[in-house]
């Protein structure tokens, strides 16, 4: 027998210490017996029964292949090996002389066919077989040869049964050398482990070079690169589009405030009396300051939503209130129109005295009584008159001043928001700036330690798989001295 190489023996230690042993057991073997297996349902007990009871059987059994001289694998004439015990009978035909019988041929006409596909099958798949051989079997036929009669039909069904013919077979091989037959399964048990080994190998190589191994890496290292490169601009997109919807939002307001404000002074000033009319105006101014403090409170909301929305500064908000300078009413001069109103009064006044007094003026001794009377009726419905047409005047001229006021003021509160707002945007795009600049420098930092791993990880693998092919020459150069090439497994699915 041929020494193991040691560095294909190192191989087979490192990748399939299982190998080791039957490679051992292989170089210690001594086969004897035969080994009766088969195929479910092909009749395997009653072929060894046929052979016991044989006249003149003297055959020793083994308990399994390895320790066999001889296997006889059978196999039912109705249909071909499958995938599986195909596979099952490799180990067999490379290592032992192996018997293949084709039982029940007295029922399956085609059995022929059958044992040709057979053939072709372990010819593609178990090009090292060592000695396989067919032989047409029929256990029925045997049992009813040793109940039969007649001698001459005795012989001749034991003759179509095929089962004589097996038994001799049996006895021939198993007078073969017993170093030829060790030799055999020596190298059948090199070439297990070294498949085995291969098998591992493999294994090992196919695991490195998958993808699963990276993809996590790889997918995180995408991520990263696309948070680096959308953040800034996302944030930049989404500041202004919030910044811009707080100016429309504030300019509402404010157009609001200041209707709303001039809406409450008019009604205040048609139902103000003289006495409340002349502090009305100081009132008024604080309705009007109320009016911006509420405009500048829902600003800072705003502001403030947009900082927390979009994660920025965190810092206070750029503090510049909104103000409103308003100066006080001016003090109503008299003019033309009051003096004209003045005459007009005196007028109406002795006009509606006299119209008045007139019925008594024919009573004599009340005649002297009418003019004072008259004159005094018309003093008072003229200072009447006149005074009533003061307090509409100041009315008009106070609401003039709320119209003038509330204009200021609208104008005044849009360009103090206005200012704010572009304050704001400004502190806030530098906010972002360096939000994105910071968020850019973490993904930097992780994708160094991504590509890090991932070149770790490559030179891993093209170590590995180094080893790997070094161990496969190896593994191909030994197998050469032990009957060729290492066979490809079969499948073993069935098929």
């Amino acid at each position: 027998m041929i020494d193991l190489p040691s560095d294909m023996d190192s191989v087979v230690k490192r990748w399939f210490p299982p190998g080791v042993d039957s490679i051992a057991s292989g170089r210690e073997a001594d086969p004897v017996g035969v080994f009766v297996t088969g195929t479910s349902g092909s009749g395997v007990s009653s072929i060894e029964a046929e052979l016991d009871l044989l006249p003149g059987s003297l055959l020793e059994r083994a308990p399994d292949v390895a320790s066999s001289a001889v296997v006889l694998f059978v196999l039912d004439a109705s249909a071909p090996l499958g995938r599986r015990a195909l596979a099952d009978l490799a180990s067999a035909l490379e290592s032992t002389t192996t018997g293949l019988l084709v039982n029940k041929i007295d029922v399956h006409r085609d059995w022929r066919e059958v044992q040709r596909l057979v053939a072709a099958s372990i010819a593609e798949h178990v090009p090292r077989a060592v000695d396989a051989s067919f032989w047409p079997t029929s256990a029925k036929l045997a049992e009813r040869a040793r109940i039969a009669v007649d001698p001459r039909m005795r012989s001749t069904l034991y003759e179509e049964s095929g089962i004589v013919d097996v038994h001799g077979f049996v006895e021939s091989a198993l007078t073969q050398h017993r170093d030829v037959l060790r030799e055999r399964k020596y190298n059948a048990a090199v070439r297990d482990a070294a498949a085995g080994a291969r098998r591992e190998i493999l294994a090992k190589a196919r695991a490195v070079t998958s993808v699963s191994n990276t993809a996590g890496l790889r997918a995180e290292r995408a991520r990263l690169v696309d948070v680096r490169d959308r953040t800034r601009a996302e944030r930049s997109a989404a500041l202004r589009s919030r910044m811009q919807l707080a100016r429309s939002e504030t300019i509402h307001d404010i157009n609001d405030a200041t209707r709303g404000y001039a809406v409450s002074a008019r009604e205040a000033i048609e139902s103000a009396g003289r006495a409340r009319l002349r502090h009305l105006h100081v009132e008024l101014a604080e309705q009007l300051g109320m009016a911006v403090s509420r405009v500048d409170s829902r600003l800072t909301e705003r502001l403030r939503a947009v900082d927390i929305e979009l994660g920025l500064s965190g810092e206070p908000l750029p503090s510049k209130d909104l103000t409103v300078d308003h100066a006080e009413p001016s003090v109503r001069r008299r003019g033309v129109e009051d003096t004209m109103m003045i005459l007009v009064g005196a007028s109406a006044g002795v006009g509606l005295g006299r119209v008045v007094m007139s019925p008594l003026s024919v009573v004599p001794a009340l005649d002297i009584a009418v003019i004072p009377a008259s004159l005094l009726l018309g003093a008072v419905s003229a200072w009447w008159l006149v005074r009533s047409r003061s307090l509409v005047a100041d009315r008009a001229h106070l609401r003039t001043w709320v119209t003038d006021v509330s204009a200021s003021a609208r104008s005044s509160l849009e360009q103090a928001a206005l200012a704010r707002i572009l304050a704001t945007e400004t502190a806030f795009s530098a906010a972002a700036h360096e939000t994105s600049r910071s968020v850019a420098l973490s993904a930097d930092a992780e994708l160094e330690r991504i590509e890090s791993e991932l070149r770790a990880a490559a030179e891993h693998r093209a170590a590995v798989l180094a080893a790997c092919d070094r161990d496969l020459a190896t593994l191909d150069r030994g197998i050469e001295r032990f009957g060729g090439p290492i066979r490809v497994d079969y499948q073993t699915s069935e098929r």
